[in-house]
C-alpha cells in the first residue's frame, strides 16, 4: 500500500504543477473585470476527474490509510484542488478523516474553470439532506442554516445590532475554530472593551502594530 500511495502522491505533486487551461493565459485589465455571478454563468465546466487526471476510484477508503498516509493525501489534494482555483474550503474544524472522505466521495463532479473569482469544491450533491452527506454531523449547509436562523428582519437599534453580530460572530468561531475561537473574539464588537470615548476596541492591532504603524516617516 505505501508504494501505491507514494505513486498516487506523485501523481496528484504532477496534476497540481501542470495544469491545462482552456483560455491563453494574459494580464488582465480593469475592463475584463465581471461579477462573480456573471462569471458563473460564462465560466468553463469541466469534468474533474478528466481536468486533473485524478480519479475517485484512485482514492482509497480512509479506512485503509494509516494517519500518516491520510494526512499527506489530504493535504496534497488540497494543494491541488487550490492550484485549479476549485479551493476546498470548510467553515467548521472537521477532523481530516472526514475531509479526505468528502474529497473522495465527491471527487466525480463538474468544476468551474474561473479566472476572477475563486471556485470551490462542491461538499456534496445538490438536494442532499442535511446532515447526510460525507460530512455528516459536519455537515456545512447545516451550519449556515443555523448561522442564518440567527439573523433577523426585525427592527434592532444600532446598539442591539451589534450585541446580535456579536453573538452571531461568536457562534460561528466556536464552530470554526473550536477550543480555539478566543484566538480570534471580535473585541471590536464587544461594548465591554471599548474606550473611555465609546471608540471600539483597537480593531485587532496589538500595542506594537499600532507603534509600528505610528513609524511613518
Amino acid at each position: 500500500m505505501e508504494k501505491y500511495i507514494q505513486q498516487l502522491l506523485s501523481d496528484i505533486n504532477h496534476a497540481t504543477e501542470s495544469i491545462s487551461l482552456p483560455f491563453v493565459e494574459r494580464e488582465l485589465h480593469l475592463h475584463d473585470w465581471i461579477s462573480n455571478e456573471e462569471e458563473n454563468k460564462i465560466a468553463p465546466v469541466r469534468d474533474l476527474e478528466e481536468w486533473t487526471g485524478i480519479t475517485k476510484i484512485q482514492l482509497p477508503p480512509p479506512e485503509m490509510l494509516s494517519d500518516d498516509q491520510l494526512h499527506n493525501l489530504l493535504s496534497a489534494l488540497i494543494k491541488m484542488l487550490d492550484a485549479y482555483n476549485w479551493s476546498f474550503v470548510l467553515q467548521i474544524k472537521i477532523p481530516e478523516q472526514i475531509q479526505y472522505a468528502d474529497i473522495r466521495e465527491n471527487f466525480d463532479q463538474q468544476a468551474k474553470i474561473k479566472r476572477l473569482h475563486m471556485g470551490f469544491f462542491e461538499l456534496c450533491l445538490p438536494g442532499t439532506e442535511h446532515n447526510k452527506c460525507a460530512l455528516g454531523k459536519y455537515c456545512q449547509c447545516a451550519f449556515y442554516e443555523t448561522l442564518f436562523s440567527e439573523f433577523t428582519n426585525e427592527e434592532l437599534s444600532s446598539e442591539e445590532e451589534r450585541a446580535r453580530e456579536l453573538e452571531c460572530k461568536i457562534i460561528h468561531l466556536k464552530r470554526k475554530y473550536d477550543n480555539d475561537w478566543m484566538k480570534y473574539y471580535p473585541y471590536h464588537l464587544d461594548v465591554n472593551y471599548d474606550d473611555e470615548n465609546g471608540n471600539p476596541y483597537n480593531y485587532g492591532f496589538t500595542d506594537q502594530d499600532e507603534e509600528d504603524n505610528d513609524n511613518w516617516r
